[in-house]
């Protein structure tokens, strides 16, 4: 099944209902919860909602924000290192239950031995970023860092180099605390078992087969003039920053737009394939997407969650009710946002495909950034579905 546009009639859903949906979105911009905001939403392969309001950058003179327009991915580029992570497993060429030491020889410590590669997917290798973060800052200046290889980015290998023998948290697979350390630890396993760079193996595995041509690790000049841009005293206004966009960080490099990150769900909601491509397999998806970790907590976001639900590459829904978040969807719907305003879900019970990118405008007081109503956006979309 392929995205392509259709009416909301067709596919089981209110017309008037998405009209509202899309009144929403228009109004959000104008009440000034946001400058720039795309929404995409397809049920059954059909797009029935495409539309962008706001402008490309804070300037008064700036360009109506096109529908096209790349934003960055941050956190939701772990969702696509994940895909490209089980695509080397499917290859016969990675092994999710076998020590990250194995692929990283650098990775030593007390404990460190226990850490499989499938705890850096689900956020439960022990591993902390401030530890990370702490232990690089009291190694710098007195190691020897090795020449880059040619398929790693220099900033990134400085990174992984100085954390490699950061002491564990807490032992691997007890608890799930959100690490970004863990998907560079696994970006690097990709480029080691690979022999390319990940942003080379994600655009000739993922990205070309895919069709999504907008889609980068690493943003090229030609598409410049379509990032969006944020204020300079924007919360995420590192986001915007060039060196940012040039590096390609597994946990949070990614750059896209709405239609191409729908490309990607709606392959997911299909078992796999898109269009005539054969991305993963059916088992695969039912992997990546099902709760990982069965019985272990979590503290994200500044809430504590007795059952995380997590997948590989994915916050799994199910009966979770986080703050903030959408309160419609069903237990098997799996998503994944973004710092800066950004998220995709999908949801198999529902058929549906769901894209909201914005620019967040500030923070709230715990830090984090929940001063969007996607929440709003989920649960009026999905109330759109009138069939049976």
């Amino acid at each position: 099944m392929q995205l392509q546009p259709g009416t909301a009639a067709e596919v089981g859903m209110s017309a008037t209902r998405i009209r509202r949906v899309a009144n929403l979105a228009e109004g959000w911009v104008a009440q000034g919860m946001t400058p720039a905001l795309v929404v995409l939403v397809a049920r059954r392969g059909v797009i029935v909602l495409h539309e962008a309001f706001g402008r490309l950058t804070p300037d008064t003179a700036a360009p109506a924000l096109p529908r096209d327009a790349i934003f960055p991915m941050a956190s939701i580029s772990k969702s696509i290192t994940a895909t490209a992570a089980m695509i080397l497993v499917e290859d016969g060429l990675l092994g999710l239950n076998r020590p990250v030491a194995e692929y990283i020889a650098e990775f030593g410590g007390a404990g460190k031995e226990a850490v499989l590669v499938h705890h850096l997917l689900t956020h439960t290798s022990g591993l902390s970023d401030e530890d990370v973060a702490a232990h690089a800052e009291k190694k710098r200046g007195s190691v020897t860092i090795p020449p880059v290889p040619a398929t790693q980015h220099p900033q990134i290998h400085d990174y992984l180099l100085h954390g490699y023998d950061t002491p564990l948290w807490k032992p691997p697979g007890v608890e799930m605390a959100y690490c970004n350390t863990g998907y560079e630890l696994l970006g690097e396993i990709i480029r080691r078992v690979s022999g390319q760079s990940l942003s080379a193996f994600c655009a000739e595995r993922i990205f070309a087969p895919l069709g999504m041509n907008d889609s980068h690790y690493v943003l090229p000049d030609a598409a410049q003039p379509r990032i969006v841009k944020r204020a300079p005293d924007n919360p995420s206004a590192g986001l915007d920053d060039p060196a940012f966009h040039a590096t390609p960080w597994a946990c949070a490099g990614l750059l896209t737009t709405a239609l191409d990150l729908a490309i990607f769900g709606q392959m997911l909601l299909n078992r796999g394939v898109y269009a005539d491509a054969r991305l993963l397999s059916p088992a695969t998806v039912h992997t990546m997407t099902r709760n990982q970790i069965p019985g272990i907590s979590a503290y994200k976001d500044g809430e504590f969650f007795p059952e995380a639900a997590w997948g590989y590459g994915w916050d799994v829904c199910g009966d979770k009710k986080a703050m903030y978040d959408g309160a419609l969807y069903s237990p098997a719907a799996f998503q994944h946002s973004g710092a800066g305003g950004v998220n995709l879900w999908v949801d198999p019970t529902y058929e549906l495909v769901g894209v909201y990118f914005s620019v967040v405008l500030g923070n709230t007081a715990d830090g984090f950034h929940r001063v969007s109503p996607v929440d709003l956006f989920m649960n009026a979309v999905t109330a759109s579905i009138i069939d049976e």
